[in-house]
């Protein structure tokens, strides 16, 4: 069982990013008296939920306050307390509230009334801690039918989320995606189709569909606890799309945790979500302000359950194919399934291709699609490509990332 703390503890305190008074009194306090420790400032989401802590505070006004990221700060067994400011009246209160904060204090509160109240939350968790280790052990003794109804109305079930298929690479990867989300919701799937290329977004352009609603207004939306998936338009073949950024100027608008939660909302309706990325996946957070400008790529890879990587069949494009997969295998050990893409019916060729593929990495599939006049006139029309030799040869792809979702694994290495 866990030990209480003794009066000697002191909580490990984040301050969320603030020009409010109450920061600097606080950190001011904390350095001149013992209760409370003042581990740093979080300057953005991820900080709130990555560092290290027992209690967050944070304004009612913060740029990042949610209802997602207090669930998810409460969820590593944290504490979060929102500060308003009385001159607003209820509105900084009642947004707090709406968070779902654990409890609420004034901005104008002394800094023993901001401890005592630090203290109080934060002690709690060891008594909720305490009390889940008695009714795990209590429930360990029952019998399997019982402990089972018991665990289940304990605790809320977990979603797992609907199968991530993430498609990267050159030379079709717009045409690829569009294709295995036609597919697919032709067979009976409910199927989503996201554009997280923030270099070349281009889904929506490709099928004609709108610009609105996209990425950006989607994120928002889901800041705001909005049903994203609910708004999503419907393509005639019975997909549901979204398009990407308006212009890639505004990659910035879109962090990596924002078009992860978007996707996880999506993956509770739809299975699987289709996801196009650019095909850097470079980590750039040596670079300053470029830190997250592949980052969303690199984080749909991480969690991919089928990762797609087309490229043209050429020593250009298998050597562009082979680099891309050592980039994936560094975050992800999802199978990838590679598709050459315009490809001739030189069966030589093609065994060339496998072989060459195959001794550096395995790969789930090697796919060649051909050359065929009719997905150049659906790409001008907007329109799918209709039955023929393009879609029977990408069907095998479809059916493999379409199956029963693999489990996440951890990242490999390759098998050179």
């Amino acid at each position: 069982m866990t030990i209480r703390p003794s009066k000697q503890w002191e909580p490990a305190v984040a301050l969320a990013s603030s020009q409010r008074a109450w920061v600097a009194e606080l950190m001011s306090y904390a350095q001149d008296h013992a209760g409370v420790r003042v581990v740093g400032t979080v300057l953005s989401r991820r900080e709130a939920i990555e560092h290290e802590y027992d209690a967050l505070l944070i304004d009612d006004t913060s740029s990042f306050l949610t209802r997602r990221l207090v669930t998810r700060v409460q969820s590593k067994r944290r504490v979060v307390i929102g500060v308003f400011e009385g001159t607003r009246g209820d509105l900084g209160r009642g947004r707090l509230v709406e968070m779902g904060v654990d409890d609420v204090v004034e901005a104008g509160a002394s800094p023993k009334e901001f401890l005592a109240k630090i203290r109080a939350l934060a002690e709690q968790r060891f008594v909720d801690r305490d009390f889940d280790e008695i009714v795990a052990g209590e429930t360990a003794t029952l019998a399997p039918d019982v402990a089972a109804v018991i665990g289940d109305s304990a605790s809320p079930a977990q979603d797992s989320g609907g199968a991530l298929v993430v498609v990267s690479g050159s030379n079709g990867s717009t045409e690829i995606s569009v294709g295995i989300a036609t597919l697919l919701a032709r067979s009976g799937a409910r199927v989503a189709l996201v554009d997280l290329d923030t270099l070349e977004p281009a889904v929506a352009q490709r099928i004609g569909a709108d610009l609105v609603p996209n990425v950006m207004t989607a994120v928002e939306a889901l800041r705001l606890d909005a049903d994203v998936a609910a708004s999503l338009p419907r393509h005639p073949d019975g997909f549901a799309v979204l398009a990407g950024l308006p212009s890639p100027r505004e990659w910035e608008a879109c962090s990596e945790d924002d078009v992860a939660d978007l996707v996880a909302e999506l993956g509770r309706v739809f299975s699987p979500v289709v996801v196009r990325v650019n095909r850097h996946l470079e980590d750039l957070s040596s670079f300053g302000n470029a830190t997250g400008r592949f980052a969303p790529a690199r984080r749909m890879v991480a969690g991919a359950d089928h990762l797609v990587v087309v490229g043209d069949p050429s020593p250009t494009g298998v050597t562009g194919v082979l680099a891309w997969i050592g980039d994936a295998r560094a975050l992800s050990g999802a199978p990838v399934h590679v598709v050459m893409n315009h490809a001739v019916r030189s069966l030589y060729q093609q065994g060339e291709i496998t072989e060459e593929i195959g001794r550096t990495f395995r790969s789930a599939s090697v796919t060649f699609l051909p050359e065929e006049q009719k997905v150049r006139k659906a790409a001008w029309q907007g329109e799918s490509v209709p039955a023929g030799r393009f879609t029977r040869a990408l069907s095998g792809v479809a059916a493999a990332v379409g199956s029963h979702p693999m489990r996440r694994r951890r990242p490999s290495g390759h098998t050179s």
